[in-house]
């Protein structure tokens, strides 16, 4: 195959949930440290605000902001029909038909799968949750394969012959992974094909960093890289030009504390009371979002004070301080607050710390195990790989690049326009 026939190319995407860029190392993941050797690996990849995977999954899709794409983070705050708000659950299955009866839309740019519909199409395989499954593809467009359900263009239902339903655990993953390298890599061929892996996110958020639960989950996501590596190689060898690219969306950190803000808010006098729609807490992990509802506008600088003076709290980002997260002040979105967080090693020396904010339908998780969503460091350090698609091989990018970097990156090697996206492609050498 000639490199100049962009219209013969191929992207493969795979996303190892959670993978902190610190745990690529060659006792932890050797199939996924020898290809970062083989390739051109970003050393100082970052996730976006909050360090959530359903916002990650929509930003890396269209390669936008949650600013851009209007998916804040992984509970969101919709009108509940009154002057008011209600928290909504973005990893609910039925969150994308909520999202678009309130909006009208569901994500305000398109996705890849939709720039990708007359080029050659999509496939998503995902064992996430539903809503960061379908948000890589909301309306459509392409092809995603879920346990929560599957559906091709137009929305059809895909049935087993079509889509396997996997266990949600490192079974189900490599399960996913073994039919994504043979049915949709070798056999069916997309443009563009993406496999979004559980772990070692599950395997972090049921214990502690650095533990061997968390070690056999990102063990787990070495073998599937490595099933699907293969499979790449496999094209390449019959002549496919194929573009590799391997990481993850975010990082965690040891939960140390919980706290429900939104009970804080009411024992202050700010919010009228625990199911009250003048002012709504949305958590996000290590973060929280405020929507506050018109009759409330005038108690939003006395909420900014409030929590801006609490120890669980570090930083409060009001209006337009919004902007340089990616956010904006927009849909009742008032206000956005960090959780408080230090770099202290856990018991098996890993480094990082958060404070969650919590409520009764969104508990976080224990103490002790692992978290995100917030501003912490290491949460926010993801590892990503470019391999074959012009990129240098054995070569490190020192310089910044993020997560909406990653789509405008797979449409220039496929010749395809970028316009409209909020990142750039990612320096091949």
């Amino acid at each position: 195959m000639e490199r100049h026939d962009p219209a013969r190319r191929r992207a493969v995407l795979v996303i190892c949930d959670g993978h902190r860029d610190d745990f690529l190392r060659p006792e932890t993941c050797p199939a996924i440290h020898a290809l970062a050797g083989r390739s051109r690996r970003f050393l100082a990849h970052r996730a976006i605000f909050p360090s959530a995977t359903r916002a990650s999954s929509a930003s890396i899709a269209t390669g936008c902001w949650p600013a851009r794409h209007g998916l804040h983070g992984n509970t969101m705050g919709l009108p509940d029909g009154g002057d008011g708000y209600r928290v909504h659950d973005v990893g609910d299955p039925a969150f994308v038909a909520a999202l678009r009866a309130a909006k009208g839309r569901t994500l305000a740019v398109p996705t890849l799968a939709e720039r990708l519909a007359d080029h050659g199409g999509a496939v998503i395989a995902s064992n996430v949750s539903p809503g960061a499954a379908y948000f890589q593809d909301p309306d459509h467009f392409g092809h995603v394969v879920h346990r929560a359900g599957s559906y091709g263009p137009g929305g059809r239902p895909l049935g087993p012959d079509e889509a396997p339903a996997v266990a949600h655990d490192g079974t189900g993953d490599e399960a996913l992974a073994a039919w994504f390298a043979d049915e949709v890599l070798l056999h069916r061929r997309p443009r563009l094909g993406v496999l979004w892996l559980a772990n070692p996110d599950l395997a972090m958020h049921a214990d502690e960093l650095g533990s061997p639960t968390h070690l056999a989950g990102i063990a787990a996501a070495d073998r599937c890289v490595a099933r699907v590596e293969a499979a790449v190689e496999a094209l390449r060898a019959e002549g496919e030009d194929v573009l590799l690219l391997v990481g993850s969306d975010h990082g965690q950190e040891t939960v140390i504390g919980r706290v429900a803000v939104a009970d804080r808010l009411v024992e202050a006098g700010l919010k009228e009371s625990a199911d009250s729609t003048d002012v709504v807490v949305a958590p996000q992990g290590g973060s929280g979002f405020v929507y506050v509802a018109p009759r409330a506008a005038g108690r939003i600088a006395a909420i900014a004070a409030f929590l801006d003076a609490q120890p669980y709290i570090a930083e409060v980002f009001r209006g337009s301080a919004l902007l340089p997260l990616g956010q904006a002040p927009e849909g009742g979105l008032a206000l956005a607050f960090a959780m408080a967080r230090d770099e202290a090693p856990n018991p098996f020396g890993v480094p990082g710390r958060i404070v969650l904010c919590v409520s009764d339908d969104k508990p976080g998780k224990a103490e002790g195990a692992g978290s995100h969503g917030g501003l912490g460091r290491f949460e926010r350090h993801p590892f990503l790989i470019g391999n074959g698609g012009g990129f240098a091989p054995g070569t490190v990018e020192t310089g910044t690049t993020r997560l909406v970097d990653i789509a405008p990156t797979i449409l220039r090697f496929l010749g395809l326009p970028r316009g409209g996206m909020d990142g750039l492609a990612l320096p091949q050498s």
